[in-house]
């Protein structure tokens, strides 16, 4: 498709702009050049851009022009006349105010005014935005670019001057995930985008798993061996326990849960005490020392003192030796410092051991008194209570192995699941692998067109060798390069600067188009700007280009410039000029009101 006009309900504020089906400029005059506080850059470019894009139905945005400034533009109605590939034309109707009912009318003849035409007269009226938008593709009908809608392609086809900084990923897709453009520009360049979206898919399914797999390992925690064994096992164990418990309870005698009792006090509770106990002694001998080492101060020598002591008794004290002496002092001191941080690191971890220590005692105490007191204890009554509360407890153990049994059950599923994924992973690489040799390989495909037209552009705008080409990644992904190439072919880095980054999102683009001269594709670019970067030369042979090769393809191409980055000499047709903007006043504006 391609633009045709673009008109409002308020003429006197929005002039109508028709478009050719060539070339097309949108000039920006300086006409008031020793007016410092004029700003040529604001005379409405770029918002054209954005309006364009607003009449290709792009959502509403609260940083959009027309929504930012509301009050504004409240009462305004735009209407969008474009032409199908199919050779008849469309008209888009849309307020501003109420953005989101749309109104198509379809005609055979260019260049209409339905300003004045009732709702009832359009052939789709009222559509929500939902449904306009898919019956906005369905006419435009670009079947090239499946299974993605008309959205992807005039995102590409309206470089706005934020959309330069990188040949293949507009700026939209800055913040975004890989996936939401790489599959798309993959599938331009004539690979099988399915794999390409696939594997991405997977990869993001691979670590959505394995995150719920550390979730699950941290509620389940760790064993050693086997996770699944061992819980078997103690769930075995405290059944036993919980059923041997269960029988004393109901034919009340607790003769088990006596010897239990004794076994426990004498086997564990005691060996603990006494270990923790004999443990807590050596700590706090450790600790006196340290203390005692920690009091000590260092002892105090001076070379002054002792120079002048060896002078007295007739002995002579070198400077040299007074230097070694000095080394040696500052040296002890290093040391001395050294030691004293360790010594209070060292009290620091044995004072916080023996509270620990001593904090396991009064637990182990307390269980102490308890277990004689139940052993003491004749009362059934009281018996039967305690082993009940034993049991209790078991069974919440119980309770909890069989939660954890659960969760391992999961952990299995899911690092099944993991490696299935990881499978179909390897299987998809392997197949962008194939895929790519063959494109690669092919004389006909549609990337071996874009990479000529894209070498053709830079040859004869530039001067320069310039290529594109792609490589798969660790991951598997396509990578996408575009630049210049020395002798070897090899990038070099003077595409990267902003001199020529902007020329080549230009060539790019324009390669692209031209290759899909025989497909369902957009028959329009839009680039707002592009003469600033280059010298002289290089700007006469790019308009040399502009207004020539891309008529001969079927392409229409809009630019935008300021007449002051024009060579000498250079002039364009009325029928070039598609709208003239300028400084001098609000009557050259976009919009003929005050700037916001």
């Amino acid at each position: 498709m391609k633009i045709s006009k673009i008109y409002s309900n308020k003429p006197d504020i929005f002039e109508p702009i028709e478009f050719n089906e060539g070339f097309n400029v949108i000039i920006g005059q300086i006409r008031l050049r020793d007016d410092k506080n004029k700003d040529s850059h604001n005379l409405g470019k770029s918002k054209l851009a954005e309006l364009i894009d607003f009449g290709f139905l792009k959502k509403r945005h609260k940083e959009t022009f027309l929504f930012k400034h509301m009050s504004r533009f409240t009462e305004f109605v735009f209407f969008f006349e474009i032409k199908l590939n199919d050779g008849t034309y469309l008209t888009i109707r849309r307020s501003v105010e109420k953005n989101t009912q749309i109104f198509f009318k379809k005609h055979s003849a260019k260049f209409q005014d339905y300003r004045f035409l009732e709702d009832s007269d359009w052939d789709y009226p009222k559509l929500t935005y939902d449904k306009a938008k898919l019956l906005l593709d369905s006419f435009l009908n670009l079947t090239s670019i499946s299974p993605w809608d008309y959205r992807m392609a005039v995102s590409y086809a309206l470089r706005k001057q934020d959309d330069f900084n990188d040949i293949f990923q507009l700026k939209k897709f800055g913040r975004g995930k890989d996936l939401s453009w790489k599959p798309y520009i993959g599938h331009i360049l004539g690979f099988n985008a399915e794999n390409l979206k696939n594997n991405y898919e997977l990869k993001a399914s691979i670590e959505k798993v394995a995150a719920q797999l550390t979730d699950l390992q941290k509620e389940i925690g760790l064993y050693q061996g086997d996770e699944e064994e061992m819980l078997q096992d103690a769930l075995s164990l405290k059944s036993q326990d919980a059923k041997a418990l269960q029988k004393q309870l109901d034919i009340l005698n607790f003769d088990d849960s006596d010897t239990e009792a004794v076994e426990e006090l004498s086997e564990n509770i005691d060996e603990e005490i006494e270990e923790l106990n004999r443990v807590r002694y050596y700590l706090k001998s450790d600790l006196k020392k340290l203390r005692r080492a920690e009091s000590k101060q260092p002892v105090s020598f001076s070379t002054d003192k002792t120079k002048k002591l060896f002078t007295e008794a007739g002995i002579l004290f070198g400077d040299q030796i007074k230097k070694s002496y000095d080394e040696l002092l500052e040296f002890n001191n290093k040391i001395t410092v050294e030691r004293t941080r360790f010594v209070k690191l060292q009290t620091s971890v044995l004072e916080q051991q023996i509270i620990d220590i001593s904090s396991r005692l009064t637990e182990l105490n307390s269980l102490k008194s308890k277990q004689v007191s139940f052993l003491t204890s004749t009362d059934s009554f009281e018996k039967y209570k305690e082993v009940s509360k034993r049991l209790l407890l078991i069974s919440t153990e119980i309770n909890s192995i069989r939660r954890k049994l659960e969760i391992s059950e999961q952990i299995k599923e899911r690092k099944s699941q993991s490696r299935t994924l990881s499978n179909q992973k390897n299987d998809v690489i392997e197949k962008i692998r194939v895929d790519r040799d063959s494109v690669m390989q092919s004389e006909t495909s549609i990337y071996k067109s874009i990479k000529e037209n894209f070498t053709t552009f830079v040859k004869r705008v530039l001067d320069k060798d310039g290529r594109i080409s792609t490589e798969q990644n660790g991951e598997g992904n396509l990578m996408y390069h575009a630049g210049f190439v020395d002798g070897e072919f090899n990038y070099t880095s003077e595409s990267d600067g902003c001199s020529y980054k902007k020329i080549l999102c230009i060539g790019y683009d324009l390669a692209v188009n031209l290759a899909y001269v025989n497909k369902d594709f957009v028959r329009f670019i839009y680039h707002d700007g592009g003469l600033e970067t280059l010298d002289t030369r290089k700007k006469l042979e790019f308009l040399n280009y502009a207004r020539n090769i891309p008529e001969l393809f079927g392409t229409q191409y809009i630019l935008t410039l300021i007449d002051s980055d024009l060579p000498d000499g250079v002039e364009f047709t009325d029928e070039e000029i598609a709208l003239t903007l300028h400084d001098n006043g609000d009557n050259g504006l976009l919009f003929k009101m005050p700037s916001w």
